[in-house]
């Protein structure tokens, strides 16, 4: 205990009061407690001055606001416009069609201007493709809209040598070539071939995110990777072409387009069942609620149920991580003997590995580690347990008087999506606001150096013959082209504009910028409601009867500026770690341990730096709801209050939040067995209803991911609720003292939960030598 005489006592008290010595009070409540535990004060400490010399016993809800932080709100209202100014240039400039969709070889965009009614994008030769250079240059080889896909494997050139009909061959590839005039296309099919109108030849394919595929060639054995799909007479080229062929080509396009075939499959298995997922996730919120209104009645109840689930299914996963592993461990397969350094990466890479021993002994490991700590923090912590359950009550009854704040959440987490939505489009805008970029090919490796044409100027004078990877215009090259048949200027990409890094990195400090002051608001909102219960003294009768709306309507008109200014705070350190990220993977190939060790340590301290300050700004929220100060003034007077009250915040409100990230755990637990149970087959009933899936645990893993943020939404208003009346009442006790002139705004539940604190207090101290 602090010492009673001194200006830095934890708690003042008056002159004419005695100097309590330590007495164990237990339960007696009429008594002024306030002196009766261990705060962790020492003389060298001063963390402001106690609300105890205030002689009224009105509460502390101003009741006439007044506007703060408003230079913050003014910077943040330019920063939006300049945030504006960023998005019109890069409109004005940009084409969000050149991101969406593909483009050919000149440059076209399929299905839009002139290529309206061809939509997909279809590459001649996918064999060019197994040339490693795909990864910079792209795929050297004719790309085309067409109107779809091709939907059976033909060549045009093999039926023209074996003398087919023309007019019927021009029937089936017209489709696949480029528009070109009737007059042109009067040419024979060699020649269309040859000029790289029309493709020699095309396989069945389907159509990904906008390009033409080859339907998936994959061999059950390697023998049959030499099997021949086209023959080298109907390629026009001097070899024939295999499937194994097809399938390189197929994962090197892949790189270049950061798609694999395991990417396709999740695509196609969402496709397959988003609608499902769409159930799920409704389910989930109807989950979220029925439990969130079960703790308004029932909440110890609740949290036990939380409690005795996640250890069942803590439990239960360690069970069975230990079964399979017993199994795989006296399983012969040399499969399963490998690491997952030996393992290739291809789409069956989860199949495989899950076959591997190492990973089943690392799950049963880490599952037995956590179920030990719940087990041991259950057995340590049971008092504070306790404690925390009876404030979450007290935060279930405010909750249920002010019914209303369950379904807030809703607005903000909108209002953050407009500003994700926002950001998304005008990232695509500056992303496409460049130049075409075309550079040279020579296919074969023809050397196209000896023809008239196939040089540029250089320095206005001199000539220099083209090289491979030289930047092109398909105007300028056409003579070289025409001259030797093997050159190409080929589309690349599109060029970034010169102001495109500062401009994009305004638009992702918009985005955090804007995600969290929507989070702010949504906060300081929920503060306001929430402290409006606290200090009403007749909770039943006197509470307004629109808390909500109040609560809005300050936070609106009055606090923006506060919430700007946290939020600001919280956006900047997120600012810092996305460049120190940036740096990181710019710099990866450079990194030596040190550096390494050197950033992951400023990661960490960035990271609880952030931790921190949404703390403070949470409490600095409660504080400008309640007095509506500013945010500096409103941190100070929270942090200061909390220090004052050190233990009780150790002793509750770390332990409150644990219990109700448990009851997130349960919604996100229920979810997820009910879609594996659900997806993998196991209710006969529904199982022939169910999609055939590449990879059944596709679903699952939106839906669990889903379910977590759904639930999280429905139990910030409680973690929002807890916040604020544990904060309402540590001022609560050093304004008034429990007697008739000056009572407590706090109910008979939450003094015997001050009770059930000092009591822990004094048990603990007992116990320490």
């Amino acid at each position: 205990m602090g010492n009673s005489n001194g200006k830095n006592r934890t708690h003042p008290v008056a002159d004419h009061e005695p100097d309590y010595a330590y007495k164990d009070y237990g339960y007696d409540y009429e008594y002024d407690q306030r002196n009766d535990y261990d705060s962790g004060w020492h003389p060298d400490k001063t963390y402001g001055e106690a609300y105890f010399h205030e002689h009224n016993n009105d509460s502390p809800l101003t009741k006439r606001r007044s506007c703060t932080d408003v230079l913050c709100l003014i910077l943040f209202l330019v920063f939006l416009g300049g945030w504006g100014a960023v998005a019109f240039l890069g409109i004005q400039g940009g084409d969000i069609s050149k991101v969406i969709y593909p483009t050919d070889s000149q440059g076209n965009i399929c299905g839009k201007g002139e290529m309206t009614d061809r939509q997909a994008l279809l590459m001649f030769d996918l064999t060019q493709c197994l040339n490693p250079a795909v990864l910079v240059t792209g795929c050297l080889t004719t790309h085309v809209c067409v109107n779809k896909c091709p939907d059976e494997n033909y060549s045009p050139l093999g039926e023209a040598k074996l003398g087919t009909n023309q007019q019927q061959i021009k029937e089936r590839m017209k489709p696949f070539c480029k528009p070109v005039s009737d007059e042109q296309f009067k040419q024979d099919v060699e020649t269309l071939v040859q000029k790289e109108i029309c493709p020699p030849w095309y396989l069945k394919s389907s159509e990904v995110l906008g390009r033409c595929f080859p339907v998936s060639m994959k061999a059950e054995d390697n023998d049959s990777n030499e099997e021949v799909v086209v023959k080298r007479i109907d390629t026009g080229g001097d070899h024939d072409i295999t499937k194994g062929e097809i399938e390189g080509s197929l994962y090197r396009l892949g790189a270049f387009l950061n798609i694999r075939q395991f990417g396709e499959r999740i695509f196609m298995d969402l496709k397959e069942t988003y609608w499902m997922i769409g159930l799920a996730l409704i389910g989930a919120c109807i989950l979220s609620f029925v439990w969130i209104v079960l703790m308004r009645f029932l909440a110890s109840f609740m949290v036990w149920v939380s409690i005795l689930t996640v250890f069942l299914g803590i439990g239960g996963l360690l069970g069975y991580s230990g079964y399979r592993l017993y199994f795989v461990w006296l399983s012969t397969d040399p499969e399963t003997h490998k690491n997952i350094f030996q393992l290739n990466w291809t789409p069956e890479i989860v199949d495989d590995f899950l076959k591997q021993r190492d990973t089943w002994m690392a799950f049963t490991i880490i599952l037995g580690i956590i179920f030990l700590v719940i087990v041991l923090l259950f057995l340590f912590l049971r008092q504070r347990i306790m404690i925390a359950i009876a404030l979450i009550e007290q935060g279930s009854k405010a909750v249920g008087q002010m019914f209303s704040s369950l379904f807030f959440p809703i607005i903000p987490f909108l209002l953050q999506l407009v500003v994700v939505g926002w950001f998304l489009v005008v990232a695509l805008y500056l992303a496409s606001w460049g130049e075409q970029e075309y550079r040279v090919a020579f296919k074969n490796d023809r050397d196209c150096s000896q023809f008239e044409g196939c040089s540029q100027t250089v320095n206005g004078s001199d000539s220099v013959p083209y090289q491979s990877n030289d930047t092109c215009t398909p105007e300028e090259f056409k003579p070289c082209i025409d001259s030797c048949p093997e050159a190409m200027c080929q589309f690349v990409k599109y060029t970034k504009n010169k102001d495109y890094s500062w401009m994009q990195f305004v638009n992702v400090f918009g985005l955090y910028w804007g995600v969290f002051f929507f989070s702010a608001f949504g906060e300081i909102v929920l503060a306001g409601v929430f402290s409006q219960w606290y200090w009403t003294f007749n909770k039943k009768t006197d509470l307004p009867d629109c808390s909500l709306g109040t609560a809005m309507w300050n936070a609106t008109v009055f606090h923006l500026g506060t919430i700007a200014f946290g939020s600001l705070l919280i956006a900047i350190i997120r600012m810092i770690r996305t460049m120190l990220e940036y740096v990181e993977r710019k710099c990866k190939r450079f990194n030596n341990d040190l550096t390494k060790c050197l950033i992951w340590c400023c990661k960490c301290c960035l990271w609880c730096l952030e931790k921190f300050m949404r703390f403070i700004n949470r409490n600095a929220y409660i504080m400008c709801a309640v007095k509506s100060t500013n945010f500096c003034k409103s941190a100070k007077e929270a942090f200061n209050l909390l220090m004052r009250n050190l233990v009780r915040v150790v002793v509750l409100d770390s332990v409150v939040d644990f219990l109700l990230f448990l009851g997130k755990l349960v919604i996100v637990l229920l979810t997820g067995v009910a879609s594996y149970m659900t997806f993998s087959g196991q209710i006969p009933e529904i199982k022939d209803d169910i999609p055939s899936l590449n990879y059944f645990f596709t679903p699952i893993v939106f839906i669990v991911i889903g379910s977590y943020f759904i639930a999280s939404a429905f139990f910030g208003v409680y973690n929002m609720a807890v916040d604020t009346l544990f904060l309402c009442f540590l001022e609560d006790l050093e304004r008034n003292d429990g007697s008739v002139e000056k009572p407590y705004y706090m109910s008979k539940s939450l003094k015997k939960i001050l009770g059930k604190m000092e009591k822990s207090v004094n048990e603990s101290r007992h116990r320490s030598p």
